[in-house]
């Protein structure tokens, strides 16, 4: 029967050998996934790539998001899962930049002849026949000089492990000048390269700082109204630019001088919405519609008066007003007000005069 499915093998010597009896299962899993693509950075160095080759040996790019989504449980635990591997000289990591790493995959230590087996099953036991190679750094080196300074033609059969080869047997013939690249260039293959090439200039120009391409009265403008330009905002003025033109987020960065504008991505990015949702083709369009709606709007306002202190004869006039008005309503209340008003005014004139002695000489 045909069989096409795809298996992750796990070394059993990780299983027997007492040396990782406190190595996780799950670390097992992750060692199996480093292992597997060890094997194509492996194939690609033999294949003349030296992409994933350094003075150290061959090595791998496989991040613990990947690692993660693939065996189902968090970026944490892939952490933990790495350090047992490296406790164990499983595997090296070597930091690469900020962020990124470098990961050095090493065999497993066979099982020793004298431990019990756990799994005696008959192909457990394999004849293992070690060949020493002599694919090092400095011939790989050298092989890639020839390639690029020999005009003979070397062929390299590849055994495929898939069905989608050039040829139906899973073998294709390379030669020097398809060696020197990364994509096949044989075999109507050589969209591969030209797709690479338009990427990395796509790519260069997405790198490239948004700012410099900025229209320069643009520029001019907003740093004259809120200042500096930062990457993000330079490619959000980009956006709005390919939306409506040039003119009118001009025109929009321009008018808001002056006012109190806490975000200016956001406040030149709502006018330019509300003014295309209009129907705003151009900067005569948006000044006709602040005249008619907008500027109307505030002149038409009445200003509040401005608050005033009375002064101390009115003070004293509208408390005149108020006595009258309680004598003549409320004649018994305004007599025991006026009552106590005589009495504090007595008390105030019939207080005790404090002697005051001045100091002797």
């Amino acid at each position: 029967m045909l069989n096409n499915k795809a298996f992750l093998g796990i070394n059993l010597d990780l299983l027997e050998n007492p040396k990782y009896k406190n190595l996780d299962s799950r670390a097992m899993m992750l060692y199996a996934l480093y292992a597997d693509r060890y094997s194509a950075s492996m194939n690609n160095a033999r294949l003349g790539n030296t992409a994933f080759v350094d003075d150290m040996g061959v090595f791998i790019r496989f991040t613990n998001e990947l690692a993660a989504k693939v065996l189902h449980t968090t970026v944490k635990m892939i952490s933990k899962f790495r350090k047992q591997l490296e406790s164990e000289n499983l595997i090296k990591i070597v930091r690469e930049g900020l962020k990124g790493y470098k990961i050095y995959v090493y065999p497993v230590q066979q099982t020793p002849n004298d431990v019990e087996l756990l799994l005696p099953w008959k192909n457990h036991t394999i004849t293992i026949q070690k060949v020493t190679s002599d694919w090092t750094i400095t011939s790989k080196l050298e092989f890639c000089k020839k390639l690029k300074l020999s005009s003979q033609t070397i062929d390299i059969t590849v055994k495929s492990q898939r069905g989608y080869t050039c040829d139906p047997n899973g073998n294709t013939s390379l030669s020097h000048s398809s060696l020197s690249h990364v994509f096949l260039n044989n075999n109507d293959l050589d969209d591969n390269a030209r797709t690479r090439k338009e990427n990395e200039i796509q790519f260069n120009q997405l790198n490239k700082n948004p700012y410099h391409s900025l229209p320069e009265k643009i520029k001019s403008s907003f740093v004259d109204v809120f200042g500096f330009i930062t990457k993000p905002m330079a490619i959000e003025l980009h956006s709005l630019i390919s939306q409506s033109n040039e003119d009118m987020v001009n025109y929009v960065i321009a008018s808001s001088k002056g006012h109190k504008v806490t975000n200016a991505i956001a406040y030149i990015k709502a006018a330019i919405t509300n003014a295309l949702k209009r129907g705003d083709k151009c900067v005569q369009d948006m000044i006709n519609f602040y005249n008619e709606n907008v500027k109307n709007a505030f002149t038409g306002r009445k200003k509040k008066p401005a608050k005033r202190f009375m002064s101390e004869e009115e003070v004293s006039a509208m408390v005149t007003r108020d006595e009258e008005e309680m004598r003549q309503n409320d004649p018994e209340f305004y007599a025991r007000i006026n009552a106590i008003k005589q009495r504090t005014q007595a008390k105030k004139f019939n207080r005790p005069m404090i002697p005051i002695y001045s100091l002797g000489e």
